[in-house]
């Protein structure tokens, strides 16, 4: 794909005409308007509806140009991490989406500020995919739940799992059980599934979501039971129990890893023990 074609596309939609997109670009309006043609024949289709006064774009030209400011982003995105590479040290972190309301970020900035050559790159992902990214070697630190006590963590602390409803709620009484949970590679996700098979519950996903924020509403506002760590000044909110018809879940395991190649190096472990003061 020629990013040049994206650019001028980009360009002609979102300033409404070939002479302003000049302006933006600085190509001239006969380069840009073959830029066009060669995009809308390497696609097949017409991106704009030619017919109208005004520049407008067609139906799937409206579709595309999302994709092409993904793109566009995306190439920026990665000549930006190669740029930092040659300036900086980049020390790459994954945080799980269960704990992205953690004060991770404060961390994250008294690091750099402690080493002006380093630059950090977070992921925040299903603590299963964040594991996996660690194997691979693209994550140096990662800060993620795993359903089973850690070997090689530099540290680690069971999170016990509570059945979460509204005050008031008669949800957990449906059948099948509405669930509000993170997406599949959660550790969460998957000690409520399995709890429930085990026990013969029936269940269903009533609320999916990667937000932390969006698990806290839609569990306050009743529109189903949520399996979490604490309540974190959940509002309007109550506990299940055995007694209430759910089974107990066993904990979690908040774990702090850092990759191997990294483990004798003085600044990754210095990122690590300060992240690691968010288990305790």
């Amino acid at each position: 794909m020629n990013l040049e074609l994206l650019k001028a596309f980009v360009a002609v939609a979102e300033t409404g005409g070939i002479t302003k997109a000049e302006n933006r670009i600085h190509r001239t309006q006969s380069t840009i308007s073959q830029q066009i043609a060669r995009l809308e024949s390497d696609l097949r289709t017409a991106l704009f509806d030619r017919s109208k006064r005004t520049v407008q774009l067609t139906e799937r030209g409206q579709q595309y140009l999302d994709y092409a400011r993904r793109i566009l982003a995306l190439d920026q995105e990665a000549r930006a991490l190669i740029h930092d590479q040659d300036r900086f040290r980049v020390v790459r972190v994954g945080v799980s989406d269960n704990y992205t309301r953690l004060d991770w970020a404060d961390h994250l900035a008294r690091f750099t500020a402690r080493h002006e050559h380093v630059r950090t790159a977070l992921k925040t992902d299903q603590s299963a995919v964040l594991q996996a990214h660690m194997d691979e070697g693209h994550l140096d630190i990662t800060l993620s739940n795993e359903l089973n006590e850690p070997d090689g963590a530099l540290k680690s602390k069971a999170k016990s799992l509570t059945w979460v409803v509204a005050k008031g709620a008669q949800v957990h009484r449906e059948h099948p059980l509405p669930l509000i949970v993170y997406p599949p590679g959660c550790a969460y996700r998957t000690r409520a599934l399995s709890a429930l098979e085990n026990a013969g519950i029936a269940w269903r996903i009533a609320f999916e979501t990667p937000d932390w924020q969006s698990i806290r509403t839609a569990t306050e506002r009743g529109l189903g039971v949520a399996l979490l760590d604490n309540l974190d000044g959940m509002e309007n909110v109550r506990t299940l129990r055995e007694k209430d018809g759910l089974p107990d879940v066993a904990p979690v395991h908040l774990t702090l890893k850092v990759r191997s190649g990294c483990r004798d190096d003085a600044l990754y472990l210095d990122l690590a023990s300060s992240l690691g003061e968010l288990i305790d």
